[in-house]
């Protein structure tokens, strides 16, 4: 059945948290006349630093940005010390980088364009869609030396290092980037902020993020060297940005590596910087929230992807995905709610169910050999977990000027159509 879509959602699936105070810092920059990477870019990074508690913040231009400068610098660092030099007689052109199957597509296409592979690793049941540490070893493991680091994506917010990865990455010995988009404000058992606790932390501030700037991402960072090749290669790898040459006095650049134009603009830091006092009352918002659907659908067949208090409480509450006893319970709610003028959503299709990856998988396991140690490794037992877990999963609007009984509305609807009998077809 093909449900009309409304001119205009009733209930959005997320709204911005702006008020006048945006309006005020884009007009500041405007009035400036500087409007590319500058002062208040400086002061954006600075303040995202302090309050992740890491010695580097980078902007830059967005999300997938920030992925792929830190995928760019493992795989530099993963050259150095030599891992090429022992990978596997079976051959692999290029690194391989693992991440999730269930994510948004920028986590893997970032891989392919810093120049690895995506193994792609099944998620650990189809009630936690996080990276799974048994895939994970298991994949590791198989494809040797050629594995250079690991991406954890924490999924709605929540912690994906809470289950074992971190001790398969120490054990395996990868590198760990964190694909923190949903997680700003978010924090592991032991305090630190989400993004802080790997080689690198990339952030995105997309329209839909707990931290919206419209565009722009941003990599957290201990490590001086990862800083210094993003700060370089954001700006074509250039010894001196243009604000260098209008307010410092520098005179002319050097270029020291093969960069592109991932730069921040100044429009989007300002827009940080108000989003940044707002964030920790926003996410408090969506925590309760959070906790509001979760006591309101029980007994209803629907259920809350996480919903333990403690994970909650750690959580920045991204988005508010929810598991349906079936495909078809879940379809009949999704369309009941877009008649209702609510808009609901799909994190995620799996990767490996794209086009282009099923294609770019065929061809990477064609290697003429039955059962051959690459496709023993890439395809492993499947995605199970992830195929399930996509199947019976929706997104409900989570955003902080959500009504409590906006709430009651959406759990209702939902659970009344999804609990209506099956129909034959």
């Amino acid at each position: 059945m093909t449900v009309p879509q409304p001119a205009a959602w009733r209930i959005p699936l997320c709204d911005l948290n702006y008020d006048s105070r945006e309006e005020e810092a884009v007009l500041a920059v405007l009035r400036s006349r500087w409007l590319t990477m500058g002062p208040r870019t400086e002061e954006f990074e600075a303040r995202v630093a302090d309050y992740l508690g890491v010695r580097h913040a980078v902007a830059v231009a967005s999300g997938t940005c920030a992925l792929e400068l830190a995928y760019a610098f493992a795989l530099r660092r993963f050259r150095e010390q030599g891992g090429h030099g022992h990978i596997p007689a079976w051959g692999i052109e290029n690194p391989y980088i693992l991440v999730p199957d269930v994510t948004f597509v920028a986590t893997a296409a970032a891989v392919l364009a810093a120049g690895a592979e995506p193994a792609l690793v099944d998620i650990e049941r189809h009630d936690r869609p996080l990276l799974s540490a048994a895939g994970t070893a298991a994949l590791a493991a198989s494809l040797g030396a050629a594995a250079a680091a690991v991406c954890a994506v924490h999924y709605a917010g929540y912690d994906a290092l809470s289950d074992g990865l971190d001790a398969v990455v120490a054990d395996q010995r990868l590198m760990l980037i964190e694909d923190a988009a949903h997680a700003m404000g978010a924090t592991a058992s032991d305090g630190r902020k989400l993004g802080t606790l790997g080689l690198a932390g990339c952030f995105s501030f997309f329209s839909n993020k707990n931290l919206a700037t419209g565009e722009g991402g941003l990599i957290a960072t201990n490590d001086g060297d990862l800083a210094g090749f993003a700060r370089l290669a954001r700006s074509h790898g250039m010894t001196a940005a243009t604000y260098d040459r209008h307010a410092r006095g520098a005179q002319g650049y050097d270029v020291v590596l093969a960069g592109h134009n991932y730069r921040c603009t100044e429009i989007t830091a300002a827009l940080g910087l108000v989003q940044l006092d707002k964030l920790d009352a926003a996410n408090e918002r969506r925590r309760a929230l959070s906790r509001l659907y979760r006591d309101t659908l029980k007994g209803t067949g629907i259920a809350p992807v996480f919903s333990d208090d403690e994970a909650i409480a750690r959580s920045a509450c991204h988005i508010m995905p929810v598991l349906f006893e079936s495909g078809a319970a879940r379809d009949r709610a999704r369309d009941a709610l877009t008649a209702a003028g609510i808009q609901t959503s799909h994190h995620y299709p799996p990767i490996h169910t794209f086009s282009h990856y099923r294609a770019m998988l065929a061809a990477s396991c064609a290697t003429g050999e039955p059962d051959s140690p690459r496709e023993r490794a890439l395809l492993a037992a499947g995605w199970p977990a992830a195929e399930d877990f996509s199947t019976r999963t929706l997104t409900l609007p989570l955003y902080p000027a959500l009504r409590e009984e906006q709430v009651a509305e959406i759990c209702a609807v939902a659970a009344d159509a999804s609990q209506r009998p099956d129909t034959a077809p």
